[in-house]
């Protein structure tokens, strides 16, 4: 199989499709960290008598804010890239099949 050779115009959508990926794994790391901290240390501390529990309770809702910003931006970005990448993948690799 032969690649096609790529013009200006493909090298600016792939560049575009590299973005969407960065995109999407800086969200999947926002979202995992706020989950992380809301579910795991936030519980820990009040357990430990560390943070009051109602100030750890209060602490809870904004990062559940985030890590559903997070969620949503990495399905928008997930099927943006796809769809991105079934654009341009037929322009890379002309015939998928034999």
């Amino acid at each position: 199989m032969q690649l096609a050779e790529l013009s200006a115009h493909d090298w600016a959508k792939l560049s575009e499709l590299v973005a969407h990926i960065w995109i999407f794994a800086l969200a999947m790391i926002i979202s995992a960290l706020s989950y992380m901290v809301a579910h795991a240390m936030l519980p820990s501390l009040a357990y430990t008598g560390d943070l009051p529990s109602n100030i750890a309770l209060r602490m809870r809702m904004p990062l559940y804010t985030v890590m559903a910003i997070g969620i949503t931006t990495v399905i928008v970005v997930a099927i943006k890239a796809i769809l991105l990448a079934l654009n341009i993948l037929p322009v890379i690799y002309p015939r998928l099949a034999i």
